[in-house]
């Protein structure tokens, strides 16, 4: 006779399968949809060239987590934005604190790739995500110190994105220091005035 319950696992098994596969088909056709959009979009406004050197401003986060990296950041922003059909993490470089990711390691995602507007600030800086880069340190600035080997990481990104798109000094801030934001980003212990003199 035939167990039941193995047919019932056998079932449950398909079903998560199934499952999975239409959420990973999902995400690759949110994806490739908004990568044509995007294209479609800098071809309509001004060109290639406008699209991908448009950044004008560079605002920089923290994470508010000891933890993190990519993947952990894209899943957090699916769970806070499940709606969003950009499938990516809300900035365009994160830079990594030694846990999770390299200590001073910088990375980023297809929105930085593609030169997708970014999810950084709220609605009352929409130009700010259009035409700014953000920047995400992962620690808790709030109660630790940057430390040194991520902050000069920073520095060094910063001043090649400004040399790069020519953005000036005066046009980079903290997320919570960007006027219109109610937020404590990127933390007390983040050393912003040193940075602009840093990098100015």
């Amino acid at each position: 006779m035939k167990d039941p319950n193995s047919a019932l696992t056998k079932s449950s098994d398909a079903n998560n399968k199934v499952s999975e596969t239409q959420s990973n088909q999902n995400r690759f056709t949110r994806r490739r949809f908004l990568i044509s959009a995007t294209s479609a979009v800098a071809l309509g406004i001004a060109g290639g060239m406008y699209w991908s050197g448009r950044w004008e401003y560079i605002v920089i986060h923290h994470s508010a987590g000891n933890f993190g990296n990519i993947e952990f950041l894209q899943k957090v922003h699916r769970q806070r934005q499940a709606g969003d059909p950009i499938d990516a993490i809300p900035y365009h470089f994160v830079i990594g604190n030694g846990n999770g990711m390299g200590l001073g390691e910088i990375a980023s995602d297809w929105r930085k790739e593609n030169n997708i507007w970014g999810a950084h600030v709220s609605g009352r800086n929409s130009e700010r995500n259009f035409l700014g880069l953000g920047i995400c340190m992962i620690g808790n600035f709030e109660k630790t110190p940057v430390k040194e080997q991520q902050y000069q990481a920073l520095v060094r990104l910063c001043r090649k994105l400004m040399k790069q798109y020519n953005i000036p000094v005066e046009n980079i801030s903290g997320h919570g220091l960007t006027e219109g934001e109610m937020t404590l980003c990127p933390g007390k212990y983040f050393p912003m005035q040193r940075l602009i003199s840093e990098i100015s």
